[in-house]
Parts: C-alpha cells; sequence; structure tokens
C-alpha cells in the first residue's frame, strides 16, 4: 500500500482496548452474578455475541499493524478485510439484543436493564473501534473523503446485515460457508418493493449508527480540530 502515514500508533490503543476488555469483563460478571443470584443460567447467547464481537476488532487490529509496520502483502490485508467485513455487524447486532430485555422472575428488573445495555454497548463500541480503525487505513491509502466513504458504506450494508441476523436468522457463517447462495438470498431481501420492512429497518438502524458514530468519532477529534 501508498499513502500518508497512519495518525493512530499502535501503543495509543493500549487505553481503548484497555477500556473495552474491562467492559467485557463488566458484563462477564454480571451474567456470572445473574445466574449465582437467580440459581439458572440465562442469556448465555450474550456471552456468545459478545465474542463475535471481538472478532472483526481483531481482524482491524492486524490490518493496522501491518499498514503501520508497512508489512507487504496484498493477500493477508485483503483475507483480513473480507473477514472484517463479514463479521463487523455482529458488533452493532447486540444493540438488537434489547427485545429479550422484560421483567424475568427471580431477577430484579433494573439489575437485567444494566445488564443487557453493558452488553448492548459494549458491543457498539466494539464495532466503532474496529470501523474507525479500518477507516484511518483507508484514509491513509486513498485518502479522507475515501475512508469516510468506506465508513458510511460499512454502516450502511451492516445495518442491512443487522436485519438478516435479527429477523432472517442469518449469521456470518452462513457467507463463509455458501457465499453465492447467501449474496444472491440477499439480493432478495433486499428488494425495498418486496420487503419494505428491511428497507425501512435498515435505513432507521443506518441513521442510529451513523449519528452514534459521529459521536464517538468526535471525541476522537478533540485534540486535533483541523483534520477530521
Amino acid at each position: 500500500m501508498t499513502g500518508t502515514p497512519l495518525r493512530i500508533p499502535a501503543r495509543v490503543l493500549r487505553a481503548p482496548l484497555l477500556a473495552l476488555v474491562l467492559a467485557s469483563v463488566l458484563c462477564g460478571a454480571l451474567f456470572v452474578v445473574r445466574a449465582a443470584y437467580s440459581g439458572h443460567v440465562a442469556f448465555r447467547f450474550f456471552l456468545w455475541n459478545l465474542f463475535l464481537a471481538w472478532v472483526p476488532l481483531c481482524f482491524a487490529l492486524l490490518v493496522h499493524v501491518r499498514r503501520e509496520r508497512a508489512v507487504h502483502g496484498w493477500g493477508i490485508d485483503a483475507v483480513c478485510t473480507l473477514l472484517w467485513f463479514l463479521f463487523f455487524p455482529n458488533a452493532p447486532y447486540i444493540v438488537t439484543d434489547l427485545v429479550h430485555l422484560y421483567p424475568r422472575p427471580g431477577v430484579p428488573y433494573w439489575y437485567d436493564i444494566i445488564g443487557v445495555m453493558a452488553f448492548a454497548l459494549t458491543g457498539l463500541f466494539i464495532g466503532y473501534l474496529s470501523l474507525y480503525l479500518m477507516q484511518e487505513v483507508m484514509r491513509s491509502w486513498l485518502g479522507r473523503w475515501a475512508g469516510w466513504v468506506f465508513a458510511l458504506a460499512m454502516l450502511a450494508v451492516s445495518s442491512f446485515g443487522i436485519y438478516l441476523g435479527r429477523f432472517i436468522r442469518w449469521n456470518s457463517w452462513d457467507a463463509l460457508l455458501e457465499p453465492f447462495d447467501t449474496l444472491a438470498g440477499a439480493a432478495r431481501i433486499a428488494n425495498p418493493i418486496s420487503n419494505p420492512q428491511a428497507a425501512a429497518f435498515s435505513a432507521t438502524f443506518f441513521a442510529f449508527a451513523l449519528v452514534c458514530y459521529l459521536i464517538v468519532y468526535s471525541f476522537t477529534h478533540l485534540h486535533a480540530p483541523r483534520e477530521v
């Protein structure tokens, strides 16, 4: 790759990564305390979804580090980027797990509210860090506007991917195991005439995700107001 240097040294990422690790530990602790208090295990899928949220961040970190160190190898970068793309929707997808939030016997409702929100926000922030890193790689390679086009496109596509996961019950493994069938099926579902719900959900979630990302992005540039 050619272009301008990255603005985010790998050492700067230690603080946000540590914060996300602590947030994930908190989610796990809330889950364990809930299970011990209620005497039965619920919300196990939250742990799996949180794990899946970390997967794209790992690929984004690998691409970012390779770019920072000027490691050559288009093949590895392309594979990591593709895997990041396939797994990225898993991070913001956790927000839709709020559908599982309702009063349950044996556990205070307020506790479940805090627990579910902890998982949802942690997953969302993990996803935003991975998107921010990939946007930075694209910016350093093709320029600032290309970076923003990439970020907007990924938020839009991932919003549709979240619809496929929540309502059609597809997952990232489907795209890996049956890529052509998955792509053809997604194209049929994306038709706004035959499936207006998919278009409405995707557009609404995109607006929500974009506004949240812009807020997080603005926080990262408090010390660099001249360049975005």
